[in-house]
């Protein structure tokens, strides 16, 4: 379904009608020379409590591909540097990255792991990385398949209710021959 324009949305197009200038990556970058940029995200990296966090992360199981890709884009998006100097300096933060993540006494994981995703992603697969990646949502939804479980249970249990066979009573009219009275 497609969102209704309103009142006060911005019309297509309107961005381009905008001053020049206005967001961090239209301006000119603070490190156009790579090598100026390696330099200042490895400074950012070494601070303490972005140290620390990236510890956390990667001890969590967050890749450092992905910790790059975003320190890339955010690095661009703040207007530190283009997207091609972006591109040029991934390999060095991988390498700090992993850096930090063996000074603190373990090895992190580099890649996401694109073979166990092949195709169409069955349910079993889509469990798994929920599970690995969500664990919240994970629980969520093993909590709802549990209760509609429970709910089909108690629906059929209530349509095939067994009565226990019972005699007919001695002397019972069903006891009676046809044309006896």
């Amino acid at each position: 379904m497609m969102d209704k324009i309103t009142a006060l949305a911005a019309p297509p197009g309107n961005s381009l009608t905008d001053a020049p200038g206005k967001w961090a990556w239209e301006q000119p970058p603070q490190f156009p020379n790579p090598d100026d940029a390696i330099d200042h995200a490895i400074e950012m990296l070494e601070s303490g409590p972005v140290k620390e966090d990236m510890t956390k992360l990667m001890l969590a199981g967050i890749t450092v591909e992905e910790l790059v890709e975003q320190m890339a884009f955010k690095g661009f998006m703040e207007g530190a540097f283009t997207p091609d100097v972006a591109e040029i300096i991934k390999p060095a933060l991988g390498i700090a990255l992993v850096d930090i993540a063996l000074q603190a006494g373990f090895e992190p994981q580099m890649f996401i792991e694109t073979d166990t995703i092949k195709g169409e992603v069955d349910d079993a697969t889509f469990f798994s990385i929920v599970k690995d990646r969500n664990p919240q949502l994970y629980f969520d939804m093993n909590e709802k398949l549990n209760e509609e479980a429970r709910m089909q249970d108690t629906e059929e249990s209530m349509t095939t209710v067994k009565y226990p066979d019972q005699p007919a009573a001695a002397g019972s009219f069903l006891d009676a021959k046809e044309g006896v009275q």
